[in-house]
């Protein structure tokens, strides 16, 4: 195979990563700012039905929330969203 047809298909797929992971952040981020769970993640460690750590493609969001029945006032409390490991925002809802 061809050393720089090598080259532009790697380049096309990590384009393609990168787009697909800006696309998909910036989604779960407005999903997250308007109180709900985001899409297109994995959650890690959801203990309560929605508290835990979600990762995405480059990205992670840390919720912290009431989300069990008998909670009096269920929803998300808390949320950090992170890239890459370093955090960005924090949302505390009242």
């Amino acid at each position: 195979m061809n050393t720089k047809k090598t080259i532009k298909i790697v380049g096309v797929m990590l384009g393609f990563l990168l787009i697909l992971s800006i696309r998909t952040g910036i989604f779960d981020y407005f999903r997250v700012y308007s109180a709900e769970k985001p899409i297109f993640t994995i959650p890690v460690t959801a203990d309560d039905g929605g508290s835990g750590t979600y990762y995405g493609l480059g990205y992670q969001i840390e919720i912290k929330g009431n989300f069990m029945p008998e909670e009096p006032i269920p929803g998300i409390k808390y949320v950090e969203y992170s890239i890459l490991g370093i955090p960005v925002k924090e949302i505390a809802f009242e």
